[in-house]
């Protein structure tokens, strides 16, 4: 297996790497070779069943590894999150690695010596070479000044949630470009469904959301009862049938903030997840 690690904070020696890793991954005593990429590499075991390269980074980051585990010599090569999480509690320092592979490059999870792991956005200058930082993360973690608390809108726009109804409209009508009629229903309904399924789950998957995001998914609903008008009337019905639908479960998981207006106008969630 192949491992994409980043170490946060002041960097650790190499013969503390090869003990880490060699407790991460249970080798019992077989080989492990730990080298500085920009070294001499001929001298490396190149049979050692656990290789390690490392790159000096500059930063909130100290090192960057790629880590090579040969299965069939070693007791267990660990998914790529567990070994970072028993790298951090062996080397008592924060290990970043990567995040799904839809999300964008600046997604990583961050494991800390605790066994935790808390989403984290990691930025990169343009400098050469780059100074790398960790801009947010969605939890506490001690000892990363620069990094503010947020849950991070571009995890929460990426996560995976069933749009049955608009996919069913949206299959009749074509897709068109943003600037189109076409394009801003595709888009605005999804937006709004992704919101009625999120309050009819309690906010699953994660239980977070931010205020701001809830407010954008409002003006989607408000785009859409302009777009009814400007659509042909077979697809303005469907369209005004799919949001009766739609409107109903937002209604029934909202409360009226104002009294004055029973519809999705002046609604808010009764849990705030934010």
């Amino acid at each position: 297996m192949i491992y994409d690690l980043l170490l946060v904070g002041a960097p650790v020696s190499p013969a503390s790497l090869a003990e880490a890793l060699a407790e991460a991954v249970r080798t019992e005593g077989a080989d492990v070779d730990v080298a500085d990429r920009d070294s001499d590499q001929s001298r490396r075991d190149w049979t050692a069943p656990v290789l390690c390269g490392y790159t000096r980074l500059r930063g909130d980051l100290s090192l960057a590894l790629d880590v090579y585990v040969e299965d069939a010599l070693v007791n267990e090569a660990p998914p790529e999150p567990e070994l970072a999480r028993r790298l951090a509690t062996a080397l008592g320092v924060r290990v970043l690695y990567p995040a799904e592979e839809d999300l964008p490059p600046s997604a990583y999870w961050l494991a800390t010596s605790s066994g935790q792991s808390v989403r984290a956005r990691l930025l990169s200058s343009d400098d050469e070479p780059p100074v790398h930082v960790i801009d947010a993360i969605e939890e506490e973690v001690p000892d990363l000044p620069r990094a503010t608390i947020e849950i991070l809108p571009e995890i929460l726009d990426r996560e995976p949630i069933p749009t049955p109804v608009s996919d069913t409209l949206l299959a009749t009508l074509p897709p068109g470009t943003a600037a189109t009629i076409e394009g801003q229903v595709h888009h605005h309904l999804r937006v709004w469904e992704r919101l009625t399924r999120r309050l009819q789950s309690d906010w699953a998957p994660t239980g977070h959301y931010r205020a701001d995001l809830y407010h954008r998914d409002l003006e989607a609903r408000a785009a859409l009862e302009q777009l009814i008008a400007e659509l042909g009337n077979a697809y303005a019905d469907a369209l005004r049938a799919a949001l009766t639908q739609l409107d109903q479960t937002f209604t029934d998981h909202t409360d009226d903030s104002t009294g004055a207006d029973p519809r999705w106008r002046n609604r808010i969630p009764r849990r705030r997840p934010w």
